[in-house]
């Protein structure tokens, strides 16, 4: 893999595929016939966007549903805009509540047509802010049409792409998995030279473009430049990562008409020089101030449109379910802090989806007992006026007529669900610590600071910031159009300089790929940690090491997501140290226990199971030891809340594991154990593994949890002899 760092005097999206409308398709100006060999698909101007589009087309289960999505997208902002001017204009409302002296002379019941307007007294009394509203709409829909039919061509064209390119059929599409289409794609390049510049891609180029600048944010993350905090006089400081700041800021660095990048896989030239950064500090910063103001204009709209569709989309589920304010979504920067660098959507939307349920199981285990007093109070308060009300409903339904009576017994109704969800299950049984490490399995990532703390206030609060309250979540939305300005213009500004020079010093040029943040190309010996077990004899700048093992876990996870990968030398050096440790640490780590321990429960103990019975009696006796009770009793006792460590949730369409990755922490103590066993009945040493639900998943989690347990003995002296590190290895050898 060759690349080359970006030049400077001291150190020599799946963005934008909706916000531009680029071509559907664009191909060099060539004649195929003087090429036999040239195809349709040969030489992608844009090979950013024609992968990102493939994967879409996958993730959105092929073109009819797109052609749906579109359709319906393009409708229901008709419904929003045309319903909402019905209610606010076109509804007399004193004829309707009958608040006139006419209205309360009509003895008969109102017909809908009297309440409703028609279209010309509509709008001739329509008001200027309404009007400006709908000519704003108008516009917005038609560049929202223009848009999709653009998607519409790009896609019909990825169709095709799909059927004679990749030989995938559209009925075969939705039991494919992205691994499976990747390695066609793969195999598409050396037949139709898709990328001018590489005969052959690696899954790490198609990552790399797929994923070119949410690498960029997580890294950002990662160091500390973003999220930005704002301080309050009570709360204190508090993380704002809204929707609405997300969106400014890939337009800002990204995909805008001012961005560092050109053509969007290109950093300027002019970023690239270490004389020119305080100058192009002053320059970014006055563009942000310049987005600031504009978003600042725009606010009173964008406020009301974030209330229309909070209000249209939830409304109806607060009344039905008044305990889903009380639920809980990985937010915008916990999605950032906890996705690894080239990590597609479906891979970390599955990630935080298997790790919701402990997440809520630890979260759940801190009480309020004040709140809680309350909550049982106007619970029983509330629910006995109900019971009342519902009583006397059932013995005359004219009490129904009594004003404002089904309203109250509707309040009552979300008042009863609101407190009931405040107040814990008495028969639950919390443990913090075992919940959080259920929540780490998952998840993979979580501050030094946590450990041996997850009972504490602040370890809650810090979680509570990436595992946000659905209503604190709603209320930021809600005030993202006023907050949002004031973050540009006052916290982001300030960290121009920041910017700039991080763009400098993480950005390498990739033969056949563009400019790419540094760390999404796994490079060991350049950004690898010591702290994090890696074997590197040279002086390390700290600058240029990832926070809270990102590097090391993100090529970990890349591993195994991606099996068939061609790691560098350096990178293999790397996991099999990983793997070395695990089998030296099988009889002391309590972790490596307990996980083969709980998966030894999902898979040998089966008493239905042939397979089980015939793989237990086949079990050499290291790792029947480990299967000891001791180890399993607390984990028992976690069992409910969530699988965890062995039952991942994956779906068939999305999952990418077809095969075990080689350097996993468990494949290599199966080998170990069952080389060790002299038994000639196994038909491979990693056999019983492969017949473990989702094994590559159990894996890479229990690879996860033992380099965090590395990591932990490391900081606590028990491997002081790793400062010294000395390996044999080729320094020559880049990853």
């Amino acid at each position: 893999m060759e690349y080359r760092p970006v030049n400077n005097e001291e150190n020599d999206t799946f963005e934008g595929q909706d916000q531009t409308l680029s071509p559907y398709m664009q191909f060099e100006t060539q004649d195929e016939n003087t090429h036999e060999k040239q195809s349709k698909w040969s030489h992608q101007k844009d090979l950013d966007d024609f992968f990102v589009r493939i994967y879409q087309y996958h993730q959105k289960h092929g073109f009819f549903c797109i052609v749906l999505s579109e359709i319906f997208g393009l409708i229901q902002f008709i419904f929003i805009v045309s319903f909402t001017t019905l209610i606010v204009q076109c509804v007399d409302y004193p004829l309707l509540f009958r608040s006139t002296p006419f209205a309360r002379n009509i003895t008969n019941k109102i017909q809908i047509n009297q309440v409703i307007q028609s279209p010309k007294q509509c709008l001739h009394h329509m008001h200027l802010i309404t009007s400006l509203c709908l000519i704003l709409s108008i516009i917005y829909w038609l560049y929202r049409l223009c848009r999709a039919l653009y998607n519409l061509l790009s896609y019909f064209n990825i169709r095709a792409f799909y059927t004679q390119a990749l030989d995938i059929k559209p009925n075969d599409l939705p039991n494919m998995t992205w691994h499976e289409v990747q390695q066609r794609l793969l195999i598409a390049q050396r037949t139709h030279h898709l990328c001018i510049h590489k005969s052959t891609l690696t899954e790490l180029d198609i990552h790399n473009r797929l994923l070119r600048f949410k690498n960029y944010e997580v890294a950002l993350v990662n160091k500390g430049i973003l999220p930005p905090k704002l301080h309050l006089p009570i709360i204190g400081d508090i993380i704002s990562f809204t929707s609405g700041f997300k969106f400014n800021l890939r337009l800002i660095l990204f995909w805008g008409p001012y961005s560092p990048f050109d053509q969007r896989w290109h950093l300027r030239q002019e970023y690239k020089i270490h004389s020119q950064r305080e100058a192009l500090a002053r320059q970014l910063s006055r563009f942000i101030l310049l987005y600031g103001v504009a978003n600042l204009l725009l606010s009173p709209f964008i406020f009301i449109w974030q209330v229309l569709n909070l209000f249209y989309g939830y409304t109806e589920l607060v009344r039905r379910e008044p305990g889903v304010l009380g639920s809980r979504r990985w937010s915008n920067y916990g999605r950032l802090y906890l996705r690894h660098f080239n990590e597609l959507d479906h891979s970390l939307n599955q990630r935080l989806n298997c790790g919701y349920k402990p997440a809520m199981s630890y979260m759940s285990s801190f009480v309020n007992y004040s709140i809680v007093e309350i909550a049982k109070f106007v619970s029983f308060t509330s629910g006995a006026i109900l019971a009342v009300l519902i009583i006397l409903t059932i013995y005359d339904e004219d009490v129904l007529n009594v004003e404002h009576m089904l309203t109250l017994m509707t309040g009552l109704g979300v008042v009863l669900g609101i407190c009931r969800s405040l107040i814990p299950d008495e028969n639950a049984v919390f443990d913090p610590e075992q919940m959080l490490q259920l929540v780490l399995a998952q998840v993979h990532y979580q501050p030094d600071s946590w450990k041996d703390h997850a009972h504490t206030d602040y370890v809650q609060a810090e979680f509570g910031q990436m595992f946000q309250l659905k209503y604190v979540y709603f209320l930021e939305e809600l005030l993202s159009p006023f907050i949002t300005p004031i973050i540009l213009c006052f916290q982001l500004r300030r960290k121009s300089l920041q910017i700039i020079d991080f763009l400098r010093n993480y950005t390498v040029d990739v033969q056949g790929v563009g400019d790419v943040c540094s760390f999404a190309q796994l490079d060991i010996g350049k950004h690898g940690n010591m702290k994090w077990f890696v074997p590197i004899r040279a002086k390390q700048n700290d600058g240029g090491i990832t926070n809270d093992g990102k590097l090391e876990l993100s090529l970990m996870h890349f591993h195994h997501t991606n099996p068939k990968w061609q790691m560098p030398k350096q990178c293999e050096v790397y996991l099999e140290k990983i793997q070395e440790r695990a089998v030296e640490s099988m009889q002391t780590s309590s972790m490596l226990q307990q996980s083969l321990g709980q998966m030894q429960r999902s898979f040998y103990s089966d008493p239905q199971s042939t397979s089980s019975m015939y793989n237990r009696s086949m079990m050499p006796k290291t790792l029947n030891n480990a299967y000891s009770p001791t180890y399993t009793t607390v984990n028992m006792s976690v069992q409910q809340p969530s699988s965890s460590i062995s039952q991942s949730g994956i779906t068939k369409s999305d999952s990418p594991y077809r095969s075990l990755a080689p350097y996993g922490v468990l494949s290599k103590i199966h080998t170990q154990m069952f080389e060790s066993s002299n038994s000639n009945y196994l038909s491979g040493s990693l056999a019983p593994l492969q017949s473990v639900p989702s094994a590559a998943q159990l894996d890479m989690n229990v690879s996860c949890l033992f380099m965090h347990e590395l990591r932990y003995k490391y900081k606590h002296g028990e491997y002081e002899e790793l400062e010294h590190i000395d390996e044999d290895h080729d320094d020559n050898v880049k990853c």
